[in-house]
């Protein structure tokens, strides 16, 4: 493993992580964020928001910057925290821990733990509830992807059932015949194309990882759906935003309440592949 802390023209001092297969890039400056995800030495697959864009930022103070994040859901006011404080890193055997300031809204403490795993990258996030109340909400962890690409979202399949299997729900702004999007009997399929209209839904069983497939490369985002159990957003485990300038893949933990002292973690794990 290789620990780098160097300079990025849009995101300042990061500390670069690469293992000779992949490598990973994290801002040390502001976040929780990681900035940087592709096999060493090529494209990011993530999207990054340039200095001077005014879209996806809040008059308080708050820039989405683009990579990956952990939000707490169902989504709120106090998501939108300009969380612009410097973060730690600590390394301990082969695990990388980043933890961001105490978030004063949501009286959390985020944490994201990676570790390396030949050509995939294990992704633990954790909250720790450091207020006096419980707190219900759920992990939610929002991969934000370059434009242009093609994104996957593959069902559970069942052979026959009496009872409706699957969920899909929309956001007021969803057009579902939105020409980015295909819908098939065992799969979504979301195209990044250059227009203004905003586009989300949530999957209530979605079937293994999803796919987001760009240039030369597919990342898979791989994470665990729980049937049975109760997630947010209308009991859905996975959901997908696409505007004009970017995508986001975003998985959901289940929905719980975390008590005063206590903590709860959300597992992803990150893939790239090279189209054959």
């Amino acid at each position: 493993m290789k620990y780098i802390e160097r300079t990025h023209p849009v995101y300042g001092n990061c500390l670069f992580i690469d293992n000779g297969i992949l490598e990973i890039g994290i801002p040390l400056e502001f976040g929780l964020r990681i900035s940087h995800f592709s096999f060493c030495g090529e494209e990011n697959v993530f999207f990054e928001q340039p200095k001077d864009m005014k879209d996806y930022t809040t008059e308080a103070g708050w820039k989405i910057r683009g990579g990956h994040r952990l939000w707490l859901a169902p989504e709120h006011d106090n998501d939108y925290y300009p969380d612009n404080d410097p973060i730690t890193y600590r390394i301990e055997k082969d695990t990388v821990i980043l933890t961001q300031k105490a978030d004063p809204l949501w009286k959390v403490i985020k944490e994201i733990c990676l570790s390396f795993d030949k050509d995939r990258v294990h992704v633990l996030h954790r909250i720790t509830n450091i207020g006096q109340e419980p707190l219900t909400c759920a992990l939610w962890a929002i991969s934000s992807v370059a434009y242009g690409g093609t994104q996957t979202i593959n069902f559970a399949r069942r052979d026959d059932g009496m009872d409706p299997w699957h969920r899909i729900c929309m956001w007021d702004y969803t057009n579902l015949g939105d020409p980015r999007v295909t819908y098939t009997r065992d799969q979504i399929v979301i195209r990044h194309l250059p227009m203004d209209d905003r586009y989300k839904i949530g999957v209530g069983h979605p079937y293994g990882p999803v796919y987001y497939e760009n240039n030369n490369t597919v990342f898979v985002k791989h994470f665990s759906v729980l049937p049975g159990e109760v997630y947010p957003d209308a009991n859905v485990s996975y959901e997908t935003f696409c505007s004009r300038h970017m995508m986001e893949l975003e998985s959901l933990s289940t929905l719980e309440t975390v008590l005063p002292g206590q903590s709860k973690e959300h597992r992803e794990t990150w893939e790239l592949l090279h189209k054959s």
